[in-house]
């Protein structure tokens, strides 16, 4: 069965001063995500780029950094006992409960010995380093928590994207509720497993293959523009139909999500974007769940940087971006 792209567009009118008042009309299209059916909006220049981001010099200063190298290793909390360690270790990455828990098992991955890392400077075995040892924190969990059943692996990269921190780091999230989106997801994906005993992602992957709105693989990730989008340069990674559950956290999906995620990045470097959040779901032991990873764009980190989380994301849960998927997935498929 063939997914359907539904798309509906809006117009408004009204005497614009920028064209001496004559009648103007201007187009809004709004789209209907199709697993969820939640909706997101198209509106030209409505994330303001600048030429030229001038970050203060103060995101350089590592001085009394909790996460850099010297400090992690007295200054962050250590796991309880029944983990088996004080801290995780793989490469740069460093693992840790998170002082301020989001739930029963919520867990910080310092990722880079580096304070500051411009975005398009991250490196594959970091991000490999970084999201195994998140991986083994959730597969930790999981042997622990029968009742644990939700994992999402995230980042929040300078400080419009909601870092307190400079340095870069993920938080991992394990319970049994998972996040609302989580939710909304695993509802739908196993409501459409169940009508066609397939994957969904499976299906969009296959569907999407040689459109602007497909990326690439790396290995066995397929990665998309989503037709919805949730946020700007909204770009979506997913081991469809070959690895549901939890990735083997030393296995080829996690190297394949790392990879993908820093040729994003590499993207956004190139665009003039500095500032990105992540997230990555997980489910345990769903066929109808594969791991899901969302990178989208966040607005430019400068000295007179404003906030994108307008209304419509914090109140509405509306998407609304200025370019849409075919544009921005056909031109982030030259960095695959």
């Amino acid at each position: 069965m063939a997914i359907e792209f539904e798309r509906d567009t809006q117009t408004a009118t009204f005497h614009s001063p920028l064209e001496d008042f004559a009648e103007t009309t201007v187009e809004t299209e709004v789209r209907v995500d199709p697993l969820t059916g939640r909706t997101a909006r198209v509106v030209p220049e409505n994330f303001p780029m600048p030429e030229e981001a001038r970050v203060a010099d103060s995101i350089l200063d590592d001085e009394g950094c909790f996460f850099c190298p010297g400090t992690v290793e007295e200054a962050t909390p250590t796991y309880p006992d029944w983990m088996g360690v004080d801290r995780g270790r793989r490469g740069e990455a460093t693992s840790f409960p998170n002082l301020n828990p989001y739930c029963a098992h919520s867990n910080v991955v310092a990722l880079t010995e580096d304070h500051h890392v411009p975005i398009g400077e991250f490196t594959a075995s970091q991000f490999a380093d970084g999201l195994c040892a998140a991986f083994q924190y959730v597969h930790d969990v999981f042997q622990h928590d029968d009742e644990a059943r939700f994992a999402s692996i995230n980042m929040n990269y300078l400080r419009p994207a909601g870092a307190s921190l400079v340095h870069p780091h993920l938080q991992t999230v394990v319970d049994d509720r998972g996040t609302n989106e989580q939710r909304r997801v695993a509802e739908a994906a196993r409501d459409y497993y169940e009508a066609h005993d397939e994957v969904y992602w499976s299906a969009l992957a296959v569907q999407e293959r040689g459109g602007d709105r497909y990326l690439a693989e790396t290995g066995n990730v397929h990665w998309l523009a989503p037709f919805a989008p949730k946020h700007h340069y909204h770009l979506t990674g997913v081991a469809a139909g070959i690895h549901a559950g939890l990735p083997d956290p030393s296995g080829d999906v996690t190297e394949d999500f790392a990879r993908g995620l820093v040729n994003v990045l590499s993207y956004y470097a190139d665009l003039g974007l500095n500032s990105f959040n992540v997230a990555l779901f997980v489910e345990r032991d769903d066929p109808a769940l594969p791991p899901l990873l969302h990178v989208t764009a966040r607005s430019v980190f400068d000295e007179y940087y404003h906030s994108d989380a307008t209304f419509f994301t914090t109140l509405h849960d509306e998407g609304v971006v200025s370019t849409p998927p075919e544009e921005y997935g056909h031109d982030a498929h030259k960095y695959f």
